[in-house]
């Protein structure tokens, strides 16, 4: 094999890899920021750009996964895993050490209200906030242990050989039919429930998941995504993304309005 050969067949690899990996970071969890930014109220977000130089929450709404490249011990982080057969989330239970997704939000809400903290470390909690709340709305970053949150279950979609919890990350999402900013605005223009959503809890917001990764999620027929399926999922992930940005506006809100 000549080495522009071998180029080629590792390029294609790469970009393969980085493709599934990365649907929901740099997409869903921008759409999560453009949505939120909708809905702060002028004066926080006033707040977040001088004190933090932040424009815009799309702009570091993918930084924790981007930090956790060279920090594995983050990972779990951005999850939790819920004991097989069990409907919602005990901390207890599932998150003993502190160390999941519904626990960092609590405890990085509370750096963001501690005035006494350093403006870095407020910072670094805003952002990771800002992730945070966009993956605990992923049903399957509430899914099972034994499954990897559906990473280990494995179907073909459009051709590719793919993870069920890619697919959940947004890969059911033909990304391609429209900009960003206008998908986030289209999300952002049906939202009759929006005072129904504010009030709930992040323990809210993981039994939600919780329950649409049991009753929708993991409900794939045989092993086949089925039309019906595919449809129900794109359903569900346009919901749980104005939620999370409904939902992370009104937490900074909430915390910065002093």
């Amino acid at each position: 094999m000549n080495s522009r050969l071998q180029f080629w067949l590792v390029f294609i690899v790469l970009f393969t890899t980085v493709a599934e990996s990365s649907a929901w970071g740099p997409q869903g969890h921008r759409v999560v920021g453009l949505i939120a930014d909708r809905h702060l109220q002028p004066q926080v977000k006033q707040f977040i750009k001088q004190k933090f130089n932040i424009n815009s929450l799309a702009d570091v709404a993918t930084w924790a996964d981007k930090r956790r490249k060279k920090r594995r011990q983050e990972k779990p982080w951005h999850y939790t895993n819920i004991a097989e057969g069990q409907g919602t989330y005990s901390a207890d239970r599932d998150c003993p050490e502190k160390a999941c997704v519904t626990e960092k939000i609590l405890e990085f809400s509370q750096v963001l209200r501690d005035r006494s903290a350093t403006i870095p470390e407020q910072a670094k909690a805003l952002k990771f906030l800002v992730h945070f709340v966009g993956d605990v709305h992923q049903p399957l970053h509430l899914g099972n242990q034994k499954d990897r949150g559906g990473g280990s279950l494995h179907f073909t979609y459009r051709g590719r050989n793919v993870s069920l919890h890619y697919l959940w990350d947004g890969g059911l999402i033909d990304w391609r039919r429209t900009s960003l900013l206008k998908y986030a605005e289209r999300l952002n223009g049906d939202l009759s429930d929006i005072v129904i959503w504010n009030a709930s809890t992040v323990v809210d917001w993981a039994n939600e998941s919780r329950s649409l990764a049991l009753e929708v999620a993991y409900k794939v027929d045989e092993g086949v995504l089925s039309k019906a399926y595919i449809e129900k999922g794109q359903e569900i992930i346009d919901l749980r993304l104005a939620q999370a940005g409904v939902r992370l506006a009104n937490l900074l809100n909430s915390i910065l309005i002093f």
